[in-house]
């Protein structure tokens, strides 16, 4: 599974974005957002395991507006959402 993360500046909060979940996530800063929706892409994941719901392994993650360096590979993979 290819999922992709927009990032948008909305003035007052940041809105993380993934359209292939149907998830957005707030926060007040860049880092807040990416990690609200970091948390809740991990929680999908994991719920859908528990719940014996086969979904494809998350193989890449996109990104747009935002610096790839917030959330690492590393990050990613000690969080489960990616092999």
């Amino acid at each position: 599974m290819n999922i992709s993360i927009k990032l948008i500046d909305n003035g007052s909060e940041y809105i993380a974005n993934c359209p292939e979940l149907d998830i957005n996530c707030y926060g007040s800063d860049r880092n807040e957002a990416l990690r609200r929706i970091r948390d809740v892409i991990s929680f999908y994941i994991n719920s859908a395991k528990e719940l014996g719901i086969t979904i494809n392994p998350l193989k890449d993650i996109s990104f747009e507006g935002v610096e790839v360096n917030l959330l690492t590979s590393q990050t990613l993979q000690n969080n489960n959402l990616i092999n």
